[in-house]
């Protein structure tokens, strides 16, 4: 028995799915349960969010504590943006001690890109720096060296950008976060196959466990503004054309329905293709305020989730 759900399915050679559940700008608690109720049955596990974009949202760790209380599995992100050393440590004590076995380590948004823009970044340790923290943890000692009293046992992962340089370059940071201690990795969003699939032909071979993200498109303008702010993301032209067919001469509420189904679309035949390249271990998708789009994908995909093993 692994330390997760999750580890479990990957362990066995299972395509697994992840889906991300937006978490409230507010403390409303029920709001949450409700989005994670939409996505529990429909994937083996959600990713909790760190305050993406530098917005301030529901703490993660509560967060993920309510996606345990529904019954299903959470991975919580962590980002070093806005927290030391310290505060990571005595963060991860806690997300453990309340029943959270996977984080995954992401660098985290620059505020410039949130509604807080003078806020103060911290950034005292990166996130290979972090899983090399985690593995410290793990092993019992703080980084002081000090014994610890209850021991946390984590399932960690890290990101990558498929199209955040050259292959070599983005092979290199890739394997120095699996041997700081990323067993899994999620990735930016695929739109173009193409640069994701080069890099996994080079990187199949190195054991690692890869789930490739993708973000359903809601309407071109979507589209366009991801392309255009979101540092990352390459949505091809005739993506955005296709949306904007779709779109074309109908009313506000007729328009929103065709956007929605062709953006479905592109996304199931994203996942198509993703499923057919070598190396890939699974999809993780990110509704971004619109949850419903996980359960419509994953039917469409004959996907059902797994039980979990208690």
């Amino acid at each position: 028995m692994y330390r997760s759900h999750l580890e479990n399915l990957l362990h066995e050679g299972e395509f697994v799915v992840t889906a991300e559940v937006t978490l409230p700008h507010g403390a409303d608690a029920e709001l949450l349960r409700e989005r994670i109720r939409i996505l529990k049955d429909h994937c083996d596990a959600i990713n909790v969010t760190d305050n993406p974009r530098g917005i301030p949202c529901m703490s993660n760790i509560a967060s993920a504590h309510f996606v345990v209380q529904e019954g299903a599995e959470p991975i919580l992100q962590m980002t070093g943006r806005d927290r030391n050393r310290i505060a990571i440590q005595s963060d991860l004590y806690g997300a453990y001690a309340l029943g959270i076995r996977n984080v995954l380590f992401v660098t985290g948004d620059h505020v410039l890109l949130g509604n807080q823009p003078h806020t103060k970044m911290v950034f005292d340790v990166d996130s290979t720096l972090a899983l090399d923290l985690t593995q410290l943890l793990m092993e019992g000692f703080d980084l002081s060296g000090e014994e610890l009293v209850g021991t946390p046992d984590f399932f960690t992962g890290a990101t990558f950008n498929p199209y955040g340089g050259n292959i070599a370059d983005l092979k290199e940071r890739i394997l120095n976060k699996q041997q700081a201690g990323a067993s899994f990795f999620q990735t930016q969003a695929i739109y173009d196959i193409r640069p994701f699939e080069k890099l996994m032909n080079d990187i199949a071979d190195e054991g690692l466990w890869v789930l490739a993200g993708v973000i359903p498109l809601r309407s071109s303008e979507m589209a366009q503004k991801m392309n255009d702010k979101v540092p990352g993301i390459q949505i091809p032209e005739k993506m955005i054309s296709r949306l904007s067919i779709a779109e074309d001469g109908l009313n506000d509420e007729e328009k929103d329905l065709a956007a929605k189904q062709a953006g479905l679309a592109i996304a199931q035949e994203t996942i198509e293709a993703i499923k057919r390249i070598k190396g890939v271990s699974g999809v993780h998708i990110m509704g971004i305020g619109w949850e419903e789009s996980v359960p419509n994908l994953v039917r469409e995909l004959g996907f059902s989730p797994r039980p979990r093993r208690e």
